[in-house]
């Protein structure tokens, strides 16, 4: 391999980037060309055989338990800490009453402190919903709803959820919750 660096590089190139790049290149020079490829490799192997029936079985009985219980621990690990929040320090808290679709309802909404990733934490306790329907906690600009703060499952009796909020609340002028997909108020912040 001989020496063709000036034809490589251009005069333009800064100097230190120059000098970096000549540097690797005298190394390239100094190792010289790349052995030949042994006649061995030239050609593929054959496929290689295929494994015993008996040992590819044993390895599907254990496999499919194996995936099973990390499925199960995840869905539960995920469960148990769906329930369990970091705790936070208290912003604001506001109290929320239900509209005639949910009569019953009502709701505690407490806000922590904004954090370093730019997100207001919450945590809501809800009672008098429709166990087993999906809800949307929403922010209102123009008392219409605006901003999704997330979803949650109505449940039996009180539900506590916890939900997150990216927003500049002073763009919004209050709170709802929705039923979810269908834009129906079911609770309103009180004044």
């Amino acid at each position: 391999m001989s020496d063709r660096f000036d034809e490589l590089v251009d005069d333009d190139v800064p100097a230190e980037e120059r000098a970096r790049l000549r540097r690797a290149h005298e190394l390239l020079v100094a190792a010289g060309p790349a052995p030949a490829l042994p006649a061995s490799l030239a050609e593929p192997d054959a496929p290689p055989a295929a494994a015993p029936r008996r040992r590819r079985e044993r390895w599907t009985r254990l496999a499919l338990p194996l995936a099973a219980a990390v499925a199960a621990a995840a869905l539960a690990g995920g469960y148990v800490g769906r329930e369990v929040a970091e705790p936070f320090e208290t912003d604001f808290v506001l109290s929320m009453s239900g509209t005639a679709l949910a009569p019953a309802a009502s709701a505690s909404l407490r806000v922590g402190e904004l954090d370093a990733a730019g997100n207001w934490p919450m945590e809501m306790t809800v009672e008098g919903l429709e166990p087993g329907r999906r809800y949307e906690l929403m922010l209102t600009r123009n008392r219409r709803p605006a901003a999704s703060c997330g979803f949650f499952l109505g449940r039996e009796g009180r539900t506590v959820v916890y939900l997150n909020a990216p927003y500049r609340f002073d763009q919004y002028d209050g709170w709802v919750v929705t039923r979810a997909g269908t834009g129906e108020i079911v609770l309103v912040e009180k004044s």
